[in-house]
């Protein structure tokens, strides 16, 4: 456990001193600046949250977390770490978790963004409900995107750097959008986060099944595990 804590602590300084993590955090806080003072509270928030269902969600974690695993292999690093002492295993989930906090800093700190700017700006119809209501929908949305990176992992390994792992992002994303709004973005991994906030705003076009839950779980866990696997047995070259 203690190899593990001091796997993620090194993971998180690489990822903090990183252009990327904190070149997303900046993209993030001007989109979210131009997105201020459009109508009330509740719109604003809910615009908030669904450049996270769509862009932020897709593109930005994706780049976080393929960069996090490609770098080894763009910095040319990747032999240093597997000669460490410390297990592959243990190497990919500390890369994970670095990835998700990474995330999920980016997150708490756009949202506080966004409502610092709110009360600056003066915006009418404030509540602690819609703040709540909006928190929660972030939440769960980024909980989702943050299970779909386990593909893009996968795919910083497989392609031995970030750049491929960064085009699948963009695929994904342009998949969505073009296929989200149909019947098969129900099933669609990366619409289903932008159809989870739809759905908790009243719109049932194209409501969620059970099964659309299951599937971010599904590829999320399939990508994660088979990093784990390409780490753990492929031969690193």
């Amino acid at each position: 456990m203690r190899t593990l804590l001091l796997a993620i602590r090194t993971e998180n300084a690489k990822l903090f001193r990183s252009y990327v993590l904190w070149g997303t955090l900046v993209f993030f806080l001007f989109v979210t600046g131009i997105r201020v003072g459009e109508g009330d509270w509740a719109t604003y928030l809910k615009n908030v949250v669904f450049m996270f269902a769509s862009v932020f969600g897709i593109v930005g974690f994706g780049a976080v977390a393929g960069w996090t695993f490609g770098r080894e292999y763009a910095d040319r690093t990747i032999k240093d770490l597997l000669a460490l002492p410390v297990s592959r295993g243990k190497i990919v989930a500390a890369k994970s978790l670095s990835a998700i906090i990474g995330c999920l800093m980016i997150v708490l700190i756009t949202f506080a963004f966004a409502l610092l700017l709110g009360f600056i700006v003066g915006m009418p119809g404030f509540s602690m409900e819609v703040l709540l209501q909006q928190l929660l929908q972030l939440l769960i949305i980024s909980g989702l995107h943050l299970l779909l990176c386990g593909p893009v992992v996968g795919i910083a390994c497989l392609s031995r750097g970030y750049l491929a792992a960064m085009a699948f992002a963009f695929c994904t994303l342009m998949v969505a959008l073009i296929t989200g709004p149909t019947p098969l973005g129900t099933y669609l991994p990366w619409s289903i986060p932008a159809l989870q906030l739809a759905q908790s705003d009243g719109g049932e076009v194209f409501p969620l099944a059970a099964a659309s839950y299951l599937i971010p779980i599904v590829i999320g866990l399939a990508g994660y595990i088979g990093t784990w696997t390409w780490w753990r047995w492929a031969d690193q070259k």
